[in-house]
């Protein structure tokens, strides 16, 4: 019985990578043409570019603990 287990799973490990494979097979190859695309210069010029660092706020420190609010009925 534990050995069907084991087979069940490495079969749908391998169905799991065949769809993979197939997958991969039939994606499109389709390269962009040089008017829409960019040159390897340029693109290693944005890879490289120096983007602004953004630090995150500061948290504020909690004060005396209060009850939560409460809609008026």
């Amino acid at each position: 019985m534990q050995s069907a287990a084991i087979l069940e799973k490495e079969v749908s490990d391998l169905r799991a990578e065949n769809k993979k494979k197939k997958r991969k097979r039939t994606r499109s190859t389709r390269q962009i043409s040089r008017e829409q695309g960019l040159s390897v210069s340029e693109a290693l010029g944005l890879i490289q570019a120096e983007e602004p660092v953004i630090e995150a706020p500061i948290p504020r420190q909690a004060g005396p603990a209060s009850a939560p609010l409460q809609p008026p009925y």
